[in-house]
């Protein structure tokens, strides 16, 4: 078994990584740390009103499902198959014969 030539790894997506992380917990720690010295919300702070923005709700869907046995609207379609066994005529062909193999 031959093994690939191992290549040196590039550095960059580690880093790139590694900034995404310490990015993600220095955004944390800010929202978690946030305050006003009045305790209400500013509405010039832009941190407040991205946080305490509310999504738009939409009503709630509810389906009824029924147990009780429906009547039928038209009857089964019925579908013209075959009752002898698939025969594949053009997919499959003999094995070659035996001369030539031997060219």
């Amino acid at each position: 078994m031959h093994s690939l030539p191992s290549r040196p790894r590039s550095s960059w997506p580690f880093l790139i990584v590694g900034l995404c992380v310490a990015l993600l917990l220095l955004i944390g720690t800010v929202q978690a740390a946030h305050f006003h010295p009045d305790g209400q919300l500013d509405h010039d702070c832009a941190l407040c009103v991205a946080v305490h923005s509310v999504a738009n709700t939409t009503p709630l869907i509810s389906l009824h499902f029924s147990s009780q046995p429906v009547a039928k609207v038209a009857p089964g379609r019925t579908l013209a198959r075959p009752r002898d066994a698939v025969h594949f005529r053009l997919a499959s062909r003999p094995p070659p014969a035996v001369p030539a193999l031997q060219a």
